[in-house]
């Protein structure tokens, strides 16, 4: 019985004991819970510099992982996973991180909300995180950026603070060093949001020296960028990260014997103003320093030739933004849209520069003496004014008839008609016998003119002959349309003749032939202009209008502007059909 008593508690104590043991050994992972959380270093950070920002998931798998909308950073840089594993005093833990490396917008304090992830079937949220961010201390200066001291450092600047949209501004990587370096490598290049950039290849790197808040440096350009500005109000140049050598003699790095540093620059801000109210009627775009030059190829032609105009200009600003010089044609003369011959851009050892030549083909109608004055203006950002080219050595531009030329005015307008004789008066019904003034005999006309409509009516009402066809009307309808039409499908005959000319001639004329018989238009009224206005107002498709336009434009070219246009014989002559079948469709309709 002791023995039982005895028994007891032993086994007890050792139920107990066994208890404890297992509870201190899952106790840790009884504790251990899921975990999201997000953290970011520093929580002060200067305008221009970078943050990371991690999104933590401990004991866990994580998914569909949503990050927080950093509307005040921009994202230089993630979401980069990583997924691992640690054991520490026995213990084994799990984590899962999404990182993101952010660059601050502006100054001020600023919240990143909450991150989400779904683990085990549950949604986890992060508490916000609050970022301060200081204004970039002023350049050139060391300030807070990565690597930089005393001794040495890089600076983003640009050659003006303020600057007109369009204008050319320069900015530029400089270091500034007090040791001795063996190389500076350009890693990264800010984005150059609301800007045209374009990197100069030709800039001075000559070293110089200068003092900085007491301190003889080395200044050395590393990199030179041309910056138009595309938009107004302040706009922010992003930092730029270069990496240098150390010499340190006897080392052994990246550069072989000299430590590798890597170096940033501060942002620049750039307030950009837009250009004075109103614009001139002449302004092309240009915002900067202009020139050209403006010339014809002859002064005296036929209205069977052609004058080309040639505008050559030059210029620093934006050429994005430029558009053609446009001026006035006088009346009697025809432009046809104006085509770049040339275009360059490049560099004078100090901005860059854009070159354009312009031509333009004017096509003469009626003869006569024609002054040309082109006009072109431009804003001048050292004076703040707008200013105005014009050509007015252009010599005077005479005309004469050539042997297509055909005058609109016929001979009734030019011959004088004898005047009529002068009036008699003359009274019927002295003249009638008295037999005939009776109510009876004058009702019988009305009686027939009667009977006569019945008759008509009647007859109307019957239907058609089936022999009355379409093509019977067009015959005694539209005879010169109908020549024309059958003119223009003989043109294809000179496509394999070897001369183009003749075929493009051939095809105006025809073409012209037909659109006068069919839109009442005389040969002085036989422009693009005129025709368009005359199928708009029945109701031609615009598709049709252009096609004709392009077939017009075609021909011109070929005869008054030099273009042989020889490969384009078969598919301008059926374009033409086409067109004119589409013509012919919709003017029977009206």
């Amino acid at each position: 019985m002791n023995c039982d008593l005895l028994s007891i508690p032993v086994n007890f104590l050792n139920t107990r004991f066994l208890r404890a043991a297992a509870l201190l050994f899952l106790l840790p992972h009884l504790l251990s819970a899921q975990v999201f959380e997000a953290k970011t270093e520093p929580r002060e950070v200067a305008l221009g510099s970078t943050l990371e920002v991690s999104f933590s998931l401990k004991d866990a798998r994580g998914e569909r992982f949503k990050a927080p909308d950093f509307k005040d950073f921009k994202v230089v840089g993630g979401p980069n996973e990583m997924r691992g594993m640690t054991i520490i005093n026995g213990r084994t833990q799990s984590h899962q991180t999404w990182s993101y490396e952010l660059e601050p917008r502006r100054a001020g304090t600023f919240s990143i909300g909450p991150a989400t992830v779904t683990a085990d079937g549950k949604i986890l949220t992060t508490k916000p995180l609050s970022v301060r961010v200081v204004p970039s201390k002023s350049r050139p200066g060391p300030g807070q950026d990565p690597g930089a001291t005393d001794n040495l450092f890089i600076s983003g600047e640009i050659d003006r603070k303020t600057a007109w949209l369009g204008q050319q501004v320069t900015w530029r990587i400089l270091l500034y060093t007090q040791l001795s370096l063996e190389g500076a490598d350009i890693i990264e290049i800010p984005e150059f949001e609301g800007f045209y950039s374009r990197e100069k290849r030709r800039f001075d790197t000559r070293l110089t020296y200068q003092t900085v808040r007491g301190k003889k440096y080395a200044v050395k350009t590393l990199y030179e960028e041309a910056l138009f500005p595309q938009e107004t109000g302040e706009l922010t140049i992003g930092a730029a990260k270069v990496r240098v050598g150390i010499d340190q003699p006897g080392a052994f790095g990246v550069y072989l014997g000299a430590k590798p540093v890597v170096l940033q620059t501060q942002p620049v801000r750039l307030t950009v103003k837009p250009l004075p109210a109103p614009t001139p009627e002449h302004f092309t775009g240009g915002v900067g320093q202009y020139d050209w030059e403006v010339e014809v190829d002859r002064d005296s032609l036929s209205t069977d030739d052609a004058l080309t105009l040639k505008i050559s200009l030059r210029g620093n600003g934006d050429s994005k933004r430029f558009a053609a010089p446009k001026f006035e044609i006088p009346p009697g003369l025809e432009s046809i849209e104006p085509k770049i011959a040339e275009e360059e851009e490049y560099e004078n050892g100090e901005e860059v520069i854009h070159s354009r030549v312009f031509e333009y083909v004017l096509l003469p109608k009626q003869p006569g003496e024609y002054r040309i004055r082109p006009a072109l203006t431009f804003f001048n950002p050292d004076s703040n004014r707008y200013y105005t080219l014009t050509a007015d050595s252009l010599p005077l531009i005479r005309v004469t008839a050539g042997a297509n030329y055909q005058n609109d005015q016929t001979a009734v307008d030019t011959v004088s008609l004898p005047a009529p004789p002068p009036p008699v008066e003359f009274r019927l019904v002295d003249h009638v016998p008295q037999w005939l003034r009776s109510p009876f005999v004058l009702a019988l006309p009305i009686f027939g003119l009667a009977l006569f409509g019945i008759f008509y009516l009647l007859r109307k009402k019957k239907p058609a002959p089936a022999t009355s066809t379409p093509e019977r009307n067009d015959s005694t309808a539209q005879p010169s349309a109908r020549a024309s039409r059958g003119r223009l499908a003989q043109v294809g005959a000179y496509i394999g003749k070897g001369n183009p000319r003749v075929f493009y001639d051939e095809l105006f004329k025809s073409l012209q032939g037909y659109l006068a018989a069919r839109l009442q238009l005389g040969p002085a009224q036989m422009t693009q202009e005129n025709v368009r206005k005359a199928l708009s107002e029945r109701n031609v498709s615009p598709a049709t209008v252009q096609n004709l336009l392009s077939v017009w434009q075609t021909c011109e070219q070929a005869l008054f502007a030099g273009q042989s246009q020889a490969a384009q014989m078969d598919t301008t002559w059926r374009q033409a059909e086409s067109v004119v079948q589409d013509l012919e469709k919709t003017l029977r309709k009206g």
